[in-house]
């Protein structure tokens, strides 16, 4: 990136290898540059020239448009279930909404700690978005409960979460339950917006697609992390691959020179 223009944009970090961080900054598109390279826009309207781009965005969890859920976040409302959040969930109710794959490891992982874990599935036959295996797992366990044509409709509590409503569509009631949780797992939004104009293929879901690991459909823009189509969602995985990419970048930079001289 051009050292010039990104110092008038931001303060600047230096850190080892040359490298220098600009915070706070926010890319609002990325687009092939005359040159060649990308001309990647700044959220104050300052564009950054590069030769090449790495793309590590992330994605974006959906959340439910429930009155108070926002203020219960974190304190009861949580978007993953990890060794951190395990522990406040001993020995009470859990709630797990979602019907994929994520939702089902998850009241799985619960369930060890939890005294039971109800898992609130929008569809009939939750085998449409779920593997068989998690199926039979979560169906045969005797401290979890699946709750087909369920949606959370209520979360109660001030400080931190109480308790909360769900609709039970098949038997057309409202159930109440006290919880010390209640995990959303209803899937992720990939943060690409900023390269519609870059001409990088996505899939059908809006994740970057990527060859041999890390390369999009666009020479010498790279993709790491949830960013990409097919990655398997885990920090642990993110961490590595985006070290890796660094070497596929260098590989790219390197064949530039060469074709230049």
């Amino acid at each position: 990136m051009s050292g010039v223009e990104l110092a008038r944009s931001a303060k600047l970090q230096a850190v080892k290898f040359g490298t220098r961080l600009a915070s706070p900054r926010a890319v609002t598109a990325v687009a092939r540059d005359a040159g060649g390279g990308f001309r990647v826009r700044l959220d104050d309207e300052l564009d950054v020239v590069a030769s090449s781009v790495i793309v590590a965005s992330g994605v974006r969890y959906r959340h439910l448009t429930l009155p108070g859920l926002g203020d219960l976040e974190g304190r009861g409302v949580y978007y993953a279930a990890g060794q951190l959040e395990a522990p406040l969930v001993a020995g009470q109710n859990t709630v797990v909404v979602g019907g994929a794959n994520s939702a089902g490891q998850a009241a799985l992982f619960l369930a060890r700690r939890a005294s039971h874990v109800h898992v609130l599935i929008r569809r009939d036959d939750p085998r449409a978005t779920m593997s068989n295996y998690l199926m039979q797992r979560l169906t045969h366990h005797e401290h979890i409960t699946i709750h087909p044509r369920s949606e959370l409709t209520e979360v109660h509590g001030t400080d931190r979460l109480t308790g909360l409503t769900w609709r039970d569509h098949v038997h057309d009631r409202d159930v109440q339950l006290d919880a010390a949780a209640v995990f959303l797992l209803i899937g992720a939004e990939p943060c690409t917006t900023a390269l519609l104009d870059a001409g990088v293929e996505l899939d059908d879901k809006g994740f970057v697609v990527t060859r041999n690991g890390y390369e999009s459909s666009e020479p010498g823009l790279f993709a790491v992390g949830d960013v990409r189509a097919g990655s398997v969602k885990r920090v642990a995985s993110a961490v590595g691959k985006g070290s890796m990419v660094i070497s596929a970048v260098h590989s790219y930079l390197a064949g530039l020179e060469t074709t230049r001289q």
